[in-house]
């Protein structure tokens, strides 16, 4: 991808249903110029538009990072973690924990059971857990609380946009069966409320020089301050108040490896940073969010992202 591939991507993951007008008076092309290369993008298979449902929505409003430290090879363990049903990402990463996943339950007892079976894996010799407390940003899917209930029309649309979030409103509108002024009319409500975000994810390839990161920070002192800081810088994709071992876990992406340098450095200078722990994203094995089958609608409960 050149620079303004980049900085179409960069405007799609913000807002994955911007129209090719939208774009093109972003980055100075013609609406033709920009319709080609959103195609293009989008047609190669390296970027998807996808729209994102809040977990809560989903009944799975308990979330947690889960870091495994594996002996032997760590491919194997990583496929079988990603064919869980209540896993939304899985990475073969560098440092001590071979492979980390990103846990979606419907409870915290739920989460428990969860790592519970992930220690019995064969090869797995040990299991860390964070447990997220509050969601501060996250440029694939929504955040903070959800208080909108769904109804089946509702859930057709979300399944829509699970499929392709840069449907068109008649296209979604004839597989909701309604109008598309009434298709039109339920999307803007349900992303204001944050039921859905929808934005481009782009999947590494290994050979464009992309990097990924997570990231694990101790800190003292107020983490307002920290988390305000994260939220500002444009690599930060990730950012969650934690329990466990981490104050706050964050992922970060670039598009070189120095970008991401400078980024880490910025962090280790904030005061209320005391200690950062850091891992390399060598493969994504699995990042789908279209967790299970959007089915019932599920009345919205206590939330905390």
């Amino acid at each position: 991808m050149d620079e303004l591939d980049e900085a179409i991507v960069a405007l799609l993951e913000a807002d994955g249903r911007l129209t090719h007008g939208d774009v093109a008076r972003a980055v100075g092309l013609s609406r033709s110029a920009a319709a080609a290369r959103v195609q293009r993008l989008v047609g190669s298979g390296r970027v998807v538009v996808r729209g994102v449902v809040h977990p809560a929505v989903l009944g799975r409003g308990s979330l947690a990072y889960v870091a495994l430290a594996v002996h032997g090879p760590a491919a194997p363990v990583a496929d079988a973690v990603a064919e869980r049903d209540d896993v939304a990402f899985v990475s073969l990463t560098t440092g001590r924990h071979g492979v980390v996943a990103e846990l979606r339950a419907e409870s915290p007892l739920a989460v428990d059971e969860a790592v519970a079976q992930l220690r019995t894996l064969d090869h797995v010799h040990g299991v860390d857990t964070l447990v997220y407390v509050e969601v501060a940003r996250d440029v694939v899917g929504p955040v903070g609380a959800v208080d909108h209930a769904v109804d089946a029309t509702d859930l057709a649309l979300l399944r829509a946009l699970q499929d392709d979030g840069r449907a068109s409103f008649v296209e979604l509108a004839g597989l909701a069966g309604i109008s598309a002024a009434g298709a039109r009319r339920r999307v803007l409500r349900m992303l204001q409320a944050q039921v859905v975000r929808v934005g481009a994810l782009v999947r590494p390839t290994g050979h464009d020089g992309r990097s990924a990161m997570g990231m694990g920070l101790r800190l003292h002192g107020d983490q307002r301050e920290v988390v305000a800081a994260l939220a500002e810088m444009p690599t930060v994709t990730f950012v969650a108040r934690t329990l466990g071992r981490f104050d706050l876990l964050v992922s970060m992406r670039g598009s070189s490896t120095a970008q991401l340098v400078d980024a880490v450095e910025l962090l280790r200078a904030l005061p209320q940073v005391h200690e950062v722990e850091s891992w390399t994203h060598l493969r994504v094995v699995k990042e789908s969010y279209a967790l299970g089958q959007l089915g019932v609608p599920a009345a919205p409960g206590p939330e905390l992202v």
